[in-house]
């Protein structure tokens, strides 16, 4: 049972376990972020003790179930470049986004992904996984993913994967291109007409699709042409076919090294700076060595290898 091979592999009590396990859909620490837009986003954190099944079953269990080729977020070897990097030869992007991704998918989508895959679970171990993996909004019945969760990311690559074969199908049928980082789907072609086709077709299937319920987000469409600003999760597609970071990154990494030449930035804005960098460095390489020419190799090796006392 897989019950019994958490509690091995964790080397909790059965005791323990089965407590967590009953009271998983309430161990959540709940905040609120807010968005660029101006709206609230909740968080749900599973507690410690929780979180640590979590990534048992990630590692075990979930990881080896089926994921769509088109599913670039939380796979192994893709990111946001290699998403982005899919799509800059197009000479038209479509962007489309679903409403309340993560909290629309529920313990009942699950059980069709382990129907379809033949998956022979106890009762107890169905129960368990429900339980372990969807948050309960307050209370001890699992509701949905969260967002937060080490787990809801994979979950929703797994359970999105009929809709990513539609998705995927519909793309060679239009001679498009499409991928899904998360609950953002891009879409690119040679005419606006093939991605208006793809969108009327994606949104009669997903009216009829019942598990995973979802909506689009009308407020977060966008098309766009190449004479216009396209982004694509959140990189810049430039006129000449490159990826970038933008223009605006770019001048809040320069404003911050200067600050950092000045040595007015504290500790943990410096490892901010440093993670900047480095993820500017994984996109647009040219970026960090244009950098090193305007404030000098010594200053960007210091920034890049930063660590404080203490950390």
């Amino acid at each position: 049972m897989l019950i019994d091979e958490i509690q091995t592999g964790l080397a909790i009590s059965r005791h323990e376990l089965l407590l967590i396990i009953a009271t998983a859909p309430k161990r959540y620490k709940v905040y609120q972020i807010d968005e660029r837009n101006g709206q609230k986003r909740t968080i749900a954190q599973p507690a410690r003790e929780l979180k640590a099944i979590q990534y048992y079953l990630l590692e075990n269990f979930l990881n080896k179930m089926p994921v769509h080729d088109i599913a670039t977020a939380y796979v192994k070897g893709k990111n946001i470049k290699h998403n982005a990097d899919f799509h800059r030869k197009s000479g038209f992007i479509l962007k489309l986004d679903f409403v309340n991704f993560f909290n629309s998918i529920v313990p009942r989508d699950f059980d069709r992904v382990l129907r379809v895959n033949n998956m022979t679970l106890s009762s107890q171990d169905r129960s368990m996984l429900k339980n372990t993996l969807f948050w309960g909004q307050k209370t001890r019945t699992p509701v949905c993913l969260s967002i937060g969760a080490p787990t809801s990311p994979a979950l929703s690559n797994i359970i999105m994967y009929d809709i990513d074969v539609f998705v995927a199908n519909l793309a060679v049928q239009l001679d498009a291109r499409v991928t899904r980082y998360a609950d953002d789907i891009t879409v690119s072609a040679d005419s606006m007409d093939q991605l208006l086709r793809f969108e009327r077709n994606f949104a009669h299937h997903l009216s009829r699709t019942s598990s995973p319920k979802l909506k689009l987000n009308d407020d977060k469409r966008g098309i766009y042409s190449r004479g216009e600003r396209r982004m694509v999760t959140g990189l810049v597609v430039t006129p000449d076919q490159k990826i970038s970071i933008g223009r605006a990154r770019k001048r809040e990494i320069s404003t911050l090294i200067h600050t950092t030449s000045l040595g007015q930035l504290l500790p943990e804005e410096i490892l901010y700076l440093k993670g900047y960098l480095a993820f500017a460095n994984s996109i647009e390489p040219e970026f960090q060595s244009s950098m090193k020419r305007k404030y000098g190799l010594e200053l960007i090796t210091f920034i890049m290898s930063y660590q404080p006392e203490g950390f």
